[in-house]
């Protein structure tokens, strides 16, 4: 499986993810400061789980 990590979750995470066998990337190394239906949209087109703690991003992209 392949997640996509935003920005407001810790490094340590993709850590955790590619241990167990996921490719993980940062939204931060592959977007930087990206608004979160730039996020939505990469996370789309490249087959990713977006992983995050912000609780209005659903609302912010529906």
């Amino acid at each position: 499986m392949k997640f996509l990590i935003d920005a407001d979750l810790p490094y340590s995470l993709i850590e955790v993810l590619s241990k167990h066998g996921h490719e993980a990337i940062s939204v931060r190394d592959t977007l930087g400061s990206a608004t979160d239906e730039e996020v939505f949209d990469y996370a789309y087109r490249n087959e990713c789980i977006i992983v995050t703690r912000d609780l209005g991003f659903a609302e912010s992209v529906g």
